[in-house]
C-alpha cells in the first residue's frame, strides 16, 4: 500500500485533466489565512478562505465547461462518422478554436486532443 501512495505522489504518475489543478493556490490562501488570523482578529482568514472557496467553484465551473465541450465534440465526431454531414466538422472546428482561444487553463494533454480533432476535422473538410 504504501508503494502506491509514493507512486501517486510522483509527478510522472498523477491523473490528468482537462483543466490545470487549483490545489496548491488553494492550500497557500490557506496557510495565508493561517497566519493573519492573529494579526486581523479573524476577517484576514474569512477574506483568504473565500478567496479559496471562489478559486474552488471557478475551477469546478471550467472543468465542467470542458468535459461538456469534450464530450460535445466527441458526439459530433460519431454523428460525422454516422451520417458523412459536414456540419458536424464545422462544429467540431469552431468548438476546438474557442476552446484554445478562450481557456488559458487546459492541460497539455487537453490541448493535445483538441489539435487530433482538428486534424481530424481538416482530413474531411
Amino acid at each position: 500500500m504504501l508503494k502506491s501512495i509514493i507512486a501517486f505522489l510522483e509527478p510522472n504518475n498523477k491523473p490528468e485533466g482537462y483543466i490545470f489543478s487549483s490545489a496548491k493556490l488553494v492550500t497557500a490562501l490557506m496557510v495565508v489565512g493561517i497566519l493573519l488570523y492573529t494579526f486581523t482578529g479573524g476577517w484576514g482568514t474569512i477574506a483568504c478562505l473565500s478567496l479559496a472557496i471562489g478559486l474552488m467553484i471557478g475551477r469546478y465551473l471550467l472543468v465542467k465547461q470542458a468535459t461538456n465541450d469534450f464530450r460535445d465534440m466527441h458526439h459530433a465526431k460519431k454523428g460525422y462518422a454516422q451520417t458523412k454531414n459536414k456540419d458536424y466538422l464545422r462544429f467540431i472546428q469552431a468548438r476546438g478554436q474557442q476552446m484554445l482561444r478562450d481557456n488559458k487553463a487546459l492541460t497539455k494533454s487537453a490541448k493535445k486532443e483538441i489539435h487530433e480533432l482538428l486534424t481530424y476535422t481538416e482530413r474531411y473538410l
